[in-house]
């Protein structure tokens, strides 16, 4: 067991927030504005406070950015001058190279762009060697890339530690990358999944999740940026002074004002009554988590990937006049829809209880291969396509039944869902629910090297039952025409049909 006195320790540490590990940005901010105002004016710089001035745009990257310290180690110059400039910020970081996984992605704002862009300008020259090819942005005073910015961060500290009142937290307690990262986590605990991961992926860098994940929107960048300014309180000039002092915070404002999709913004006068500021600050971050929550319940709208003429007429079905996300932008952040969201689907439900699949039609290719289905609209990648519609019956029962086809065709569909192994009846048509119908599932063919859908198993609330569903989802986009295919998983050899030619089945 730890000492008592880490014990006391290890339990703040536990109950700071995202502002307290920030305040070492606002103590140290009066001096790194001199520096800057020197740099700007050409005045003359000290080499200590051209890396004091170093220390604090690390910091800025690591505690208000949530960067980790590899990742603005890794910051280059080629991505510096690439930079993009989307509404008011300034998006950083949209490439790879051969140590990283996915370089960082995140926005400053106008003010920081200017405090970096003078290091870049007027320090960074300063300490570059001629003879010396480095394209990392910042650089040590040993004229080499930097490789400390920990060390960087706990220098900072150790600078102001006489300036923290007697008594606070933070005069024992030294923020790291770790801790903020984990203290802006606690903190979104409370959001959507969709915030949860924009926030994720604003925050992975070189891991298995950055390499996994799809690379942000500058859009989606400068949108998250603006939700951890959210969640940390305000900006970095929140604090009245050293004692980390500050007015009512951004999560006050929203307990007052509730920044649902439909909520009405508070005027200047509903906020100055309220007792907060009749600037624009805490205003415009609401209305940046209204658009945040508008944009989350127009992408669970859509299952499969709209048309921007369908996005435009879901704004206008809302009603939302302003405030709302750009069609275009919700395009942009659509992904397929994960396990949760396709179970809970009512238009899903109803195309598997009703067969009313759309964007479908089975055409007879005549010969050998007969009947298919082609696609009469487009879909996209991850799309929810169809259905393998029949009955559901155990993996035994549908092992009987093949064993007693003969030269029939086969219309039955094994899978496993967790442990248990079933089989959809196909064979048996038309089905009891549909005794009119001929369903597109069991008319899908097989190809393994041309398949362009995936069978995935999900459990569907279906007239009130719990029902095992196979749903098929679109493997890439596929134009109108194109046959839709999956791959059985079978070779010619293997597919009931050893004397037969079947060699479109390896197409």
């Amino acid at each position: 067991m730890p000492p008592p006195h880490n014990r006391v320790r290890l339990l703040i540490r536990d109950m700071m927030t995202v502002t307290q590990y920030q305040a070492i940005l606002a103590v140290a901010r009066n001096d790194f504005l001199k520096i800057f105002r020197k740099l700007v004016s050409s005045a003359q710089v000290l080499s200590t406070e051209e890396t004091s001035y170093r220390r604090y745009c690390t910091a800025l990257l690591v505690l208000r950015h949530f960067q980790c310290p590899a990742a603005v180690q890794g910051l280059t110059v080629s991505e510096w001058v690439n930079r993009k400039e989307v509404d008011d910020r300034v998006v950083i970081g949209f490439g790879r190279n051969e140590t990283m996984q996915r370089a960082a992605c995140f926005a400053l704002t106008k003010e920081e762009e200017a405090w970096l862009q003078a290091y870049y300008s007027h320090i960074r020259p300063r300490v570059i060697r001629s003879d010396l090819n480095c394209d990392r942005f910042f650089l040590s005073s040993a004229d080499t890339a930097l490789l400390t910015v920990s060390n960087d961060l706990g220098v900072l500290h150790k600078a102001y530690e006489k300036s923290w009142s007697m008594g606070t937290l933070e005069n024992f307690l030294r923020a790291t990358s770790r801790q903020a990262r984990g203290a802006l986590e606690t903190a979104a605990a409370n959001l959507t999944d969709t915030e949860k991961e924009a926030v994720s992926s604003y925050l992975a860098y070189n891991t298995a999740v950055a390499k996994l994940r799809r690379v942000p929107t500058p859009q989606t960048v400068v949108a998250t940026a603006t939700l951890l300014d959210s969640l940390a309180g305000s900006d970095t000039d929140r604090f009245s002074g050293p004692s980390g002092t500050k007015s009512l915070d951004f999560a006050a404002f929203l307990m007052r004002f509730p920044a649902s999709a439909d909520s009405k913004a508070p005027t200047k006068l509903d906020r100055l009554k309220a007792g907060f500021p009749g600037d624009r600050v805490f205003y415009d971050k609401w209305r940046a988590a209204q658009k945040a929550k508008r944009m989350e319940r127009l992408l669970k709208a859509f299952t499969r990937k709209p048309q921007e003429s369908r996005v435009k007429y879901g704004i206008l079905k809302e009603g939302w006049k302003n405030n709302c996300p750009k069609p275009a932008d919700v395009l942009a952040a659509w992904k397929p829809a994960t396990q949760f969201v396709i179970e809970t689907d009512e238009d899903l439900r109803r195309n598997v209880s009703q067969q009313t699949w759309k964007g479908l039609a089975i055409k007879d290719f005549g010969g050998e291969k007969g009947l298919a289905v082609v696609a009469t609209q487009p879909f996209s990648k991850g799309d929810i396509v169809c259905d393998y519609h029949g009955k559901v019956i155990t993996y035994a029962q549908g092992k009987v039944m093949m064993q007693n086809l003969q030269d029939e065709a086969v219309y039955l569909f094994f899978f496993r869902t967790g442990q248990r192994p079933l089989c959809i009846d196909a064979q048996t048509f038309p089905c009891e629910c549909h005794p009119c119908a001929d369903t597109v599932g069991r008319r899908l063919n097989h190809s393994s090297k041309q398949a362009n859908l995936c069978p995935e198993p999900f459990v569907l609330k279906v007239n009130g039952q719990d029902v095992d569903v196979v749903l098929f989802r679109a493997l890439r986009d596929i134009s109108v025409d194109i046959e839709l295919k999956f791959d059985y998983g079978v070779k010619r050899k293997s597919f009931r049909g050893e004397d037969q030619d079947l060699q479109w089945l390896d197409e």
